[in-house]
């Protein structure tokens, strides 16, 4: 039994095998596939990006609402209190402030709308966040 041996170069075999497989009908197969599956991969980006907003528009309303019920409970008037959350909130977030037996409730929501040009045409989910504090005696 003889075993062939490689070249140095290895089998001389694989490169006309590999040309008779990608025949003149398979060219340009590649790039009909990246054209077809591009526009799943933009719709995953954007997706992706608006979950992140979605997450970050949570976490500033939360913080907000916390700011917000810091300053109700250290006596501050109603208007500073929304002006605080304002400033920590969302675009166009609503503020509700409640004081119920020395607790202080602030709720913070908002409409978190889809970046770029498709916002304005899907439906656009509310996130929230919300705090409670005791006002400080004085």
């Amino acid at each position: 039994m003889s075993r062939r041996r490689p070249t140095a170069r290895g089998d001389p075999g694989i490169g006309s095998r590999l040309r008779r497989l990608t025949s003149a009908h398979d060219r340009g197969m590649v790039t009909a596939e990246i054209a077809a599956g591009f526009p799943a991969l933009v719709l995953v980006l954007l997706m992706a990006v608006w979950a992140v907003t979605i997450a970050a528009g949570h976490l500033r309303c939360t913080d907000a609402a916390r700011e917000a019920a810091r300053a109700a409970a250290r006596g501050e008037d109603l208007a500073v209190v929304r002006d605080v959350a304002a400033e920590a909130a969302p675009a166009g977030a609503d503020v509700d402030v409640d004081e119920i037996g020395g607790t202080i409730e602030v709720r913070v929501s908002a409409r978190m709308s889809m970046p770029g040009p498709l916002g304005d045409t899907l439906p656009a989910p509310t996130v929230s966040g919300g705090s409670v504090a005791l006002a400080e005696a004085g």
